[in-house]
């Protein structure tokens, strides 16, 4: 298992081209919490499940993920009006998105390896017209984003006997985002979600082995950029080998 790839769901896997191909199913939860400007913030609670497909290659070390999954997501928006007054609201979208990363892990001396990495990946969100508690009408259209990113992971596996290990890692990396013209119309008045542009990216985490069939890891992630700043979030995976 590599650094921060932990999945949950059911595997399996077979050989192909001199390298091991894994399948499996996957399943998850986030939340997300918004903090916009003059006082509106809003939370975002996404709901998934998916498959993916990896391939890797143990002697030259390049390995290619690929991943679909469904989201639903909750959108609920606390909205701070021109008077000083509030109003706020809560509405369901459903989304779907795919990636594909391409890297390699290099192994070095005494348990250390380097794992530079580009990913690729692309999400649709429905557009969807809602109505806050004041009557105020909004309009959103679909959401897109194709994401680009290049970066590298710098880890060290530290071998705990038994077929158990702990990778604790650090990675970091540059993404663009391509998608622009996310638009809103609030009472015939249209605003651009536009969050196209370069941002950089930070973690740290640690992958723990458990023997043949549980893998887990945990981390945390900073993003910032002209158009988005991310504050550290968590995330955790778990994944169980058939």
């Amino acid at each position: 298992m590599r650094p921060g790839q932990a999945r949950k769901g059911a595997a399996t896997a077979g050989t192909l081209c001199a390298g091991v191909w894994l399948v499996g199913v996957l399943a998850g939860y986030s939340q997300s919490d918004l903090d916009l400007q003059q006082g509106t913030n809003g939370t975002v609670k996404s709901y998934y499940a998916g498959a993916y497909a990896t391939w890797l290659d143990s002697h030259s070390g390049y390995y290619f993920d690929a991943l679909i999954k469904a989201n639903r997501f909750r959108n609920d928006a606390d909205v701070a009006l021109s008077d000083g007054s509030r109003t706020d609201g809560g509405y369901n979208t459903l989304g779907i998105g795919a990636s594909a990363e391409f890297g390699r892990h290099i192994d070095l001396a005494s348990g250390w390896f380097v794992e530079p990495y580009a990913q690729l990946s692309s999400l649709v969100v429905q557009g969807r017209d809602f109505t806050l508690d004041n009557g105020l009408a909004a309009d959103g259209e679909r959401a897109r984003s194709l994401l680009g990113k290049v970066g590298a992971t710098v880890g060290r596996t530290l071998d705990l006997g038994d077929g158990r290990s702990v990778q604790p890692y650090v990675r970091t990396a540059i993404a663009h985002e391509f998608a622009r013209r996310n638009e809103v119309t609030v009472n015939d008045n249209r605003f651009n979600n536009d969050l196209a542009g370069s941002r950089g990216e930070v973690g740290v985490g640690i992958a723990v082995n458990l023997g043949n069939r549980f893998q887990a890891n945990a981390g945390l992630d900073y993003a910032h950029g002209d158009a988005l700043e991310q504050p550290w979030g968590i995330n955790a995976g778990l994944r169980y080998n058939w």
